[in-house]
């Protein structure tokens, strides 16, 4: 009598853990119960933003429900980064980005910013891109804008060191010019002394994503808000 109930006892309590882990798979399987979402890896210029500006950019984007890493890294890389799946999407680039590169991208709805193309020359040197000879103007890499301004050009320098190595070339006579925007040329503290920053195009920033992340833009964007918010209300407030 009592090995029967044993049996039964044993058999039941199979049962119980059998319907238990299915009960389990079954939740395991609802929408809501997937796996956590992985960082997007968003590629961000290093002179962009400023080592402060990723801990910011990052508190936005989880304001707005969207984990990101922010990946540094040079313009001109995020084309073959894109290309091989390194990258999610990037910070900051033209409109005509998803134009130049290889793979399907979305641009944000929100504009980053409309920054100036300066022109940094000497005071006395020319002062339209039309007036130059034979002067070494350096360009960031990977920045179309100032590439399409120069495109019948020929001494142009493709400099992928960004802002800091191009205003040091420039400083030290390895350059006679160099062309970049208005914020970063505001990152490196404006033109040097002799020499003079002249608009030469008007520019429209934007982010994008990887066409595969689509359903992510509105966080996106929501976060690319809220970005702005805090680096205003920084900038006004800078204790």
């Amino acid at each position: 009598m009592a090995s029967f109930q044993l049996h039964t006892f044993l058999r039941s309590f199979a049962l119980t853990l059998i319907c238990l882990a299915a009960l389990l798979l079954s939740f395991a399987m609802l929408p809501g119960a997937k796996a956590k979402q992985p960082c997007l890896r968003i590629a961000i210029p290093e002179a962009t933003i400023g080592d402060t500006g990723h801990d910011i950019y990052q508190a936005a984007m989880n304001d707005a429900g969207l984990c990101v890493e922010p990946v540094l890294m040079p313009h001109a890389r995020t084309f073959m980064a894109m290309r091989h799946k390194q990258i999610d999407g990037v910070f900051a680039m033209l409109e005509t980005y998803g134009k130049t590169t290889e793979t399907p991208v979305i641009r944000g709805s929100v504009i980053l910013g409309k920054p100036d193309g300066m022109f940094v020359v000497k005071n006395d040197g020319p002062k339209t891109l039309s007036e130059l000879t034979s002067e070494q103007i350096g360009v960031w890499l990977g920045t179309g804008w100032s590439e399409n301004l120069l495109e019948h050009y020929d001494h142009v320098v493709r400099i992928a060191g960004g802002p800091e190595l191009m205003m040091e070339m420039l400083v030290k006579g390895r350059l006679d010019g160099i062309l970049l925007n208005d914020y970063s040329l505001r990152s490196q503290g404006g033109a040097p002394e002799g020499f003079v920053a002249i608009p030469v195009a008007n520019l429209a920033v934007y982010s994008f994503l990887r066409a595969e992340h689509a359903e992510q833009m509105a966080k996106f964007d929501n976060g690319t808000v809220l970005f702005r918010e805090k680096i205003a209300a920084l900038r006004k407030d800078p204790s």
